[in-house]
């Protein structure tokens, strides 16, 4: 059996069902104009100054009249669909059936069961420093119609996950597997996925996107360090999870590390290099303990609540939200992994 991650694939055939656009409107006199995107507004990069607004100022200053500033106009995000909706339906379920088509022919299965999303998630309760996937923009428009579609062409493939991310599932599909073939010295299961939080699972697998490459399995070591970078990175772009902010000046200096105004994936790799799993572990919380420090201190969550957090409380957190379940409605403790491995703290 082959069991997809299948959410992205959903995304994707949504998405591909519109045009995004924005509508600025003019602050003060209250002026509308439409644009295919921010880079036609005011261009690329931090200064807001190219694209349509440069060429008004280039324009203006000639004329020596006042420049105008992107900070002027309220910028709204829109959509609509390329064609009609029989279309785009027909079009986002032939992609749906291309990828699908593709995965079978990688993953060398029998058979497959593709994952998607349901309603709710325990990690939006979990998560106190920053809101889980706080930072995600609406669905397609055409999302909960192509996912209805889906849902009706693919019936008893279709397997949806309520309460949990598809990756939890996934994962304790993937353990299973890991387990039996302990036993039997065969894999039962293949796991297909792009999302890298599954390469914390010992178990064939392969990417949807990268079916070239091939089915790989990852080792134990692989899989403990791969957890160990997302501790120490977090999934600010994907989930909202902070990670480690930074590193402290007394770390970057015992680690012959370069000063950075925050913690990337290249510097966490480099931390990592060569460790065993427990050595892994160790430096995340030589991470984390000197750059929080031991003492409490008051942590103003974003639902406004206060609490009282120090070193561990922060790895503790990130370490339920970054985990992939083994077990269904299991909550991970980081502090088992530390005594499992003998780790002092």
């Amino acid at each position: 059996m082959c069991h997809v991650d299948f959410d992205t694939c959903l995304f994707r055939a949504a998405k591909s069902c519109q045009k995004d656009y924005i509508v600025v409107t003019h602050k003060e006199t209250g002026w509308k104009q439409r644009f295919d995107g921010v880079s036609k507004f005011y261009g690329l990069g931090k200064q807001k100054n190219k694209g349509w607004i440069g060429e008004q100022n280039a324009i203006r200053e000639k004329q020596k009249n006042p420049l105008i500033s992107a900070d002027d106009f309220i910028i709204e995000e829109c959509a609509e669909l390329v064609d009609t909706e029989e279309v785009v339906l027909k079009q986002a379920l032939d992609l749906i059936d291309f990828t699908v088509g593709r995965i079978k022919k990688a993953s060398e299965a029998e058979d497959y069961r593709l994952y998607i999303a349901g309603t709710g998630n325990w990690r939006y309760d979990a998560a106190n420093i920053l809101p889980y996937k706080g930072n995600r923009k609406p669905k397609p428009i055409f999302f909960l119609e192509v996912k209805e579609a889906l849902i009706q062409k693919y019936k008893n493939k279709i397997v949806i996950v309520d309460n949990a991310e598809v990756d939890d599932k996934l994962g304790e599909i993937g353990w299973q597997n890991y387990l039996n073939f302990r036993k039997t010295g065969k894999w039962e299961y293949v796991l297909s996925y792009i999302d890298k939080d599954l390469k914390m699972i010992i178990s064939p697998h392969f990417n949807y996107d990268k079916c070239d490459e091939g089915i790989e399995i990852n080792t134990p070591e692989e899989a403990a360090k791969w957890f160990c970078l997302q501790l120490l990175v977090g999934d600010k772009t994907t989930d909202n999870i902070q990670g480690l902010p930074n590193l402290s000046p007394e770390f970057q200096e015992k680690y012959q590390l370069r000063k950075c105004r925050g913690l990337g994936k290249e510097t966490a790799l480099k931390i990592l290099e060569g460790k065993n799993i427990k050595e892994s572990f160790e430096v995340v919380v030589e991470a984390y303990k000197s750059y929080y420090g031991e003492d409490k201190k008051k942590l103003l969550t974003f639902r406004g609540e206060e609490l009282e957090y120090n070193w561990l409380d922060y790895l503790k957190e990130n370490g339920i939200l970054l985990w992939m379940r083994r077990e269904p409605d299991e909550m991970y403790n980081i502090e088992d992994t530390l005594k499992r491995l003998g780790i002092e703290y």
